[in-house]
């Protein structure tokens, strides 16, 4: 490993009194960067101070509408207008700080995507992660999950927004591993969201258990008190899903396997199989690539012509 790229997260991780304790240690040569994920309504103007003088690489803010009434429904009453204060005072008081944005998608603000793409914009985010709801937690005892369907109409309207904001050097991106074969260039030039489990990514709790990723709770690899996070990023069930030996077809065999291999979580909330295909990805459910790649009217030249 050339360096480790380290992301805070919760629950709310500035609710732990011991997070700048936490960050302080984390400093040192083997760390490239520290990401922080917050809801944001706890930021003032001296926790933006201390994330810039510990050197925070990037702050990404939890932000579910693109107003209070979309978002409030979702995270409470009060919240939006906490948050966009929060956001305020880092933009002020965090000029180093890489500053994004990301919405989970559900029933109450999937139609609002466009609106909360351009809110983020103007307010001064550098990026925006939209995110299709993973069938676990919260998201089952609301009732708030799209469909399929809905799914790819987003990640289509995603593709056609970042291309808008290209020129801006704002980007939008669409959290599914297959969401590079929208780019109406080729999947290879945007592998933005490449699935990170257990290939450049994995998670630690609270109590040290190791998971592939944030939404894999129920595969707990082994325990970083036990074992070294090197023995446990090569177990034979990440190194199965690395060279597909695990995985089943049209996974296994996809030309896109190596950067995509399906959402390993989501497939396991929705078929109870870890390895199973991918009931989400459109190759899965018999689409051509011509038929998922979008082509937006206002694609820049420079982009028709590569990066």
């Amino acid at each position: 490993m050339d360096g480790l790229w380290l992301t805070i997260s919760g629950g709310e991780p500035l609710t732990n009194n011991w997070i700048w304790d936490m960050l302080q240690l984390a400093q040192g040569p083997d760390i490239k960067g520290i990401a922080i994920i917050t809801n944001g309504t706890l930021i003032n103007q001296e926790t933006a101070k201390l994330m810039e003088s510990l050197g925070i690489s990037e702050v990404m803010i939890s932000l579910d509408g693109a107003s209070a009434q979309t978002h409030d429904a979702i995270r409470g009453q009060g919240s939006f207008a906490r948050t966009m204060r929060g956001v305020e005072i880092l933009i002020k008081y965090c000029s180093n700080i890489f500053l994004g944005c990301t919405m989970t998608l559900t029933t109450l603000n999937m139609d609002n995507t466009e609106d909360y793409v351009d809110l983020a914009f103007q307010m001064g985010f550098n990026y925006v992660w939209i995110n299709p709801p993973i069938y676990c937690g919260c998201i089952v005892q609301s009732e708030l999950d799209i469909s399929y369907e809905e799914h790819l109409r987003i990640m289509k309207l995603v593709r056609e927004l970042d291309t808008r904001y290209f020129r801006q050097a704002f980007a939008v991106y669409y959290n599914v591993p297959y969401y590079p074969l929208t780019d109406p260039i080729s999947p290879y030039l945007d592998l933005s969201t490449a699935c990170p489990w257990g290939r450049t990514n994995l998670t630690i709790t609270a109590d040290g258990s190791v998971l592939p990723c944030l939404y894999s709770r129920d595969l707990c690899l082994g325990n970083i008190f036990e074992q070294s996070l090197i023995v446990l990023y090569h177990s034979s069930v990440l190194e199965g899903v690395r060279n597909g030996s695990l995985l089943a077809e049209p996974c296994r065999s996809c030309l896109y396997r190596e950067f995509c291999g399906g959402c390993r979580a989501r497939t396991y909330y929705l078929t109870e199989d870890w390895f199973a295909a991918d009931p989400w990805c459109p190759l899965v459910r018999g689409l051509t690539e011509e038929q998922i790649r979008v082509f937006p009217s206002n694609l820049p030249k420079e982009k028709v012509g590569g990066y």
